[in-house]
Parts: structure tokens; C-alpha cells; sequence
């Protein structure tokens, strides 16, 4: 069975016992988005144009993004712990700069793939 991220989320929510959607939080982060967006201190042109993301013409860009996306939510910190920084980078950003760099150090291995061992 496959779902959309809006279904799965919301499977996510009703069956979970350790997983919850902070309402309010979600509340907090959609008016904060849009002003972002409507001052110009958020841009999806600025997402989209990172340095630590690949470029469109990468054909491994879906297997780059599917790492990313696996090992984004395996390393939320509390507030307190201690942040891991790369390259001036913290948390999803030093993520993406890390990978980055393990793809660039080791062209001749495609860490990426699901072939790797």
C-alpha cells in the first residue's frame, strides 16, 4: 500500500502512540512561512538554488534526495543537545553539506545507491 504524504500523515497521527501533530505549533509555522514569503526572507528559488543540493541535470538527484530524506528525520535534537555542524552548516543544511561531501570525496562509489554495500 502506498500513500500520499498527506494520507500517511495523517495514518501517522491516528495510529501512533509516540508521534503527534502539535496543532498549534503547525498554526505557529504556517503564519511565520508566509510572512517569509511575503517579506522576501523565504524564497523557493533560494531552496531550490542551494549549493548543497544537486542540480537538476544530476540523474542521481532522486537517489541523493531519497538519502536525504531517509536520514532527515533521524537526528531531530532536543532542545539543549548538542548540534553538529559541517562546513559552517547546522542541522538540515550540514545534513545535505555532509552527503554533499561523501558523494564528491568518493565519485568512484555512488553511496547513494541502493547497490551500496
Amino acid at each position: 500500500m502506498s500513500l500520499m504524504p498527506k494520507e500517511s500523515s495523517k495514518l501517522i497521527a491516528k495510529s501512533s502512540k509516540n508521534v503527534f501533530i502539535e496543532e498549534e505549533g503547525v498554526k505557529i509555522l504556517a503564519c511565520e512561512v508566509l510572512e517569509g514569503l511575503k517579506n522576501g526572507t523565504i524564497s523557493i528559488n533560494n531552496f531550490s538554488q542551494s549549493e548543497l543540493h544537486p542540480n537538476s541535470g544530476n540523474k542521481k538527484a532522486v537517489d541523493w534526495i531519497f538519502v536525504l530524506d531517509t536520514l532527515n528525520f533521524s537526528f531531530w535534537p532536543r532542545d539543549g543537545d548538542n548540534k553538529w555542524n559541517v562546513n559552517g552548516h547546522t542541522g538540515y543544511f550540514a545534513l545535505c553539506a555532509a552527503i554533499k561531501r561523501a558523494v564528491d570525496v568518493s565519485q568512484a562509489v555512488d553511496s547513494t545507491s541502493s547497490q551500496f554495500k
